[in-house]
């Protein structure tokens, strides 16, 4: 007996299933204990938006009544929902402008599929939207806060309007994102290639702006492992890849950092600014590194007689050597401290670098090939340490250090043969 063939699905309707499949993979994908971490994280994240609003909408109610509360209820809610709107949009406009390629091939991956462009369009805006329900987690807080302080009929209004306006907003920012990324709103007509939909230019044009280089023979040597792998990543960071850009900034705001002891301002203010900055340089390397492990490709370095030792020993040297770079320039920027409190200063910053390093270095290696996953994991966790350093002072340091084992308690799950 013959089998009548199924008839394939319209593309809308093919796409809403991949897309719903896409969900329960990446979910699956995660396992109870990243789960439940970032649960908990969540649930802090919303404590602390809802004891960080909660006096000020309670002194508001007191002072001027609560449609006033209401009023800085919903001020806050819409700046929320801009923030969602940028977060896709900027997420959207990254991937139209840095698109990925299929196996050896010279376009992207997408180009080389029959898909009405304005279906691809639909789809990629939708995983750029992805993001925008993250919003919820402090609105839940800020909702916690204002209970009691506004009448409850009032809030659930605002909090209506604030689902009501969170997926338009995603949507807003996604097709703002796919305008300044294409140059226009709508496919253009005419000859040529200039009858090509936005979208098609824009990922045909993207991956040609990095030109290709000729590099010289490859030529074999032997040394240590750790070694090996230094060097590989100096080589990547040299060459225009996506781990030389991240290098780039970090060492601006490292010279940043240095240059703030020599702003003409109150003296009070230097230490502060450049502290700051340095520990934006450090979450930097962190992020450098992670970039640095996703450029290792799996099947290639899983096919390397190599174990977790060698490849985690080359990590943290960068890292340590990232510090040594921020500790030495701002030595060189001779600040305005005593011998003491620069010891003091110097320690921290340098204490710092290392310890976001090997945290970025430790979550690059457990959760290759998934930069992108260890980029997130390390911005979920600096945010949860500095909403708990603004609670409790010195507690998101104990966050990091925990961070920081718990990631080396992980690492022996990495071999040479087996998936993470």
């Amino acid at each position: 007996m013959t089998r009548t063939p199924t008839a394939p699905l319209p593309f809308p309707a093919a796409f809403r299933d991949l897309e719903r499949a896409l969900v329960r993979r990446r979910f699956r994908q995660l396992d109870p204990v990243l789960r439940a971490e970032i649960a908990a994280i969540a649930v802090l994240v919303t404590a602390f938006c809802g004891w960080q609003l909660r006096l000020p909408l309670d002194g508001m109610a007191r002072a001027a009544g609560p449609w006033a509360a209401a009023r800085i209820l919903s001020l806050w809610l819409a700046a929320l929902v801009a923030l969602a709107a940028v977060a896709a949009g900027a997420r959207h406009a990254q991937r139209l402008r840095s698109p990925a390629r299929g196996a050896g091939a010279a376009e992207p991956a997408w180009l080389a599929l029959p898909i009405p462009p304005d279906v691809l369009a639909r789809h990629l805006a939708w995983d750029a939207r992805r993001i925008v329900p993250w919003a919820l987690v402090p609105a839940l807080g800020a909702f916690a806060a204002a209970v009691g302080l506004i009448p409850f009929p009032l809030l659930m209004l605002i909090a209506a309007g604030f689902v009501a306006l969170l997926v338009p907003a995603g949507h807003a920012g996604c097709a703002i994102a796919f305008h300044l990324a294409t140059g226009s709103p709508v496919p253009a007509v005419g000859p040529g290639p200039s009858r090509l939909h936005p979208l098609e230019r824009a990922l045909a044009i993207a991956p040609m702006e990095t030109r290709a280089t000729r590099l010289p023979p490859a030529r074999w040597r032997a040394e240590a492992p750790w070694r090996a792998l230094w060097r590989k990543d100096l080589l990547i960071t040299l060459r225009p890849t996506p781990a030389q850009g991240r290098a780039r900034r970090l060492l601006v705001v490292m010279v940043l950092s240095a240059l703030a002891w020599r702003l003409p301002v109150d003296p009070a203010f230097a230490p502060l600014a450049a502290f700051a900055l340095a520990l934006a340089a450090a979450a930097m390397l962190a992020e450098w590194l992670i970039e640095l492990a996703g450029a290792d490709p799996f099947a290639a370095l899983r096919a390397l007689p190599l174990g977790a030792a060698p490849v985690w020993a080359a990590r943290v040297a960068e890292a340590l050597a990232g510090a040594g770079v921020l500790v030495v320039l701002h030595v060189l920027a001779f600040p305005a401290l005593e011998p003491a409190a620069l010891r003091v200063f110097l320690v921290w910053i340098a204490a710092a670098a290392v310890t976001l390093g090997v945290l970025g270095a430790q979550l690059g290696i457990t959760l290759h090939p998934r930069a992108d996953h260890a980029q997130r994991v390390l911005a979920m966790t600096l945010l949860v340490a500095v909403s708990a350093s603004l609670m409790i002072p010195l507690l998101g340091w104990a966050l990091l250090l925990a961070a920081v084992i718990h990631s080396a308690l992980r690492l022996p799950r990495w071999s040479a043969a087996g998936e993470i």
